[in-house]
């Protein structure tokens, strides 16, 4: 018994091939120039509510951590002169190690975590692009409080 699902193997082979090789003479589009980079950040599941809906990344201008939340995950993109994103491997630098370290220092994604109260930066350097992200974190009676701007 055949499956609907089934694909001609013609077809598929032409799938995983990939876009065709420029014709003899031809010179391949030239790629996208980097124009800068955006960070995404990941929300704490116990925002999401009881159902698992999957990750959600989130990439405003300031990102406000739960409370009690001392780590966040962010996530870098490069982006083209049309704003499209494109994965890309990033280089993490905090000004303060004692107040904010990253881990790991280099990747497309990242473990934020604040050590102390205070406020420093975070620098990710993408090709020739780079944002600078200001951390301050808050302790309050044992609970922590971190806030992202970009």
């Amino acid at each position: 018994m055949r499956s609907a699902l089934t694909v001609p193997a013609a077809v598929l082979s032409a799938l995983l091939a990939g876009p065709p090789a420029p014709a003899r003479g031809e010179r391949p589009p030239a790629a996208a120039a980097q124009s800068g980079i955006r960070v995404t950040f990941k929300l704490d599941p116990r925002l999401s509510g009881p159902t698992y809906g999957g990750e959600r990344w989130v990439s405003p201008q300031t990102y406000s951590g739960a409370n009690a939340q001392d780590a966040v995950e962010a996530r870098v993109f490069a982006v083209d002169d049309k704003g499209r994103s494109t994965r890309t491997s990033a280089v993490w630098s905090p000004s303060d190690p004692e107040l904010v370290t990253v881990s790991p220092a280099r990747g497309e994604q990242v473990k934020i975590i604040a050590r102390r109260p205070g406020e420093s930066s975070v620098t990710v350097t993408a090709g020739g692009a780079s944002k600078k992200l200001t951390v301050k974190a808050v302790q309050t009676n044992g609970i922590w409080h971190v806030n992202i701007s970009q």
